[in-house]
């Protein structure tokens, strides 16, 4: 009884923390997926002061929505049905600011 018991326990070890398990998932993994919510930290940091920037600058940060736009669609994982649904309109509202102020900029300029 007492093997079974300490057999049952190791696999267990094994199964959880080995490399690339299902339960805990892959730890180089997740934080390879939490990068895109630093990228989008940075791009939508600047929405206060939007119509202060460039138009270089907005041209920068637009392109960059959209290549996040990207990231975020092919999210995966549990959370991912929300997380794609919440930060993509978050991103479109960031977005949308950018594009406003570039417009703006342009037919002032």
């Amino acid at each position: 009884m007492r093997n079974v018991i300490f057999f049952t326990f190791m696999s267990f070890l094994f199964l959880n923390f080995s490399p690339g398990n299902f339960l805990i998932g892959n730890p180089d993994n997740a934080y390879a997926q939490d990068d895109w919510k630093q990228e989008y930290s940075a791009i939508c940091a600047n929405t206060q002061n939007a119509m202060a920037l460039s138009i270089e600058k907005l041209q920068t940060l637009i392109e960059r929505c959209d290549k996040l736009q990207g990231q975020i669609d092919v999210l995966t994982g549990p959370q991912a049905k929300t997380e794609k649904k919440v930060f993509t309109k978050r991103l479109k509202m960031c977005r949308d600011l950018y594009d406003f102020a570039l417009l703006h900029k342009k037919e002032n300029k």
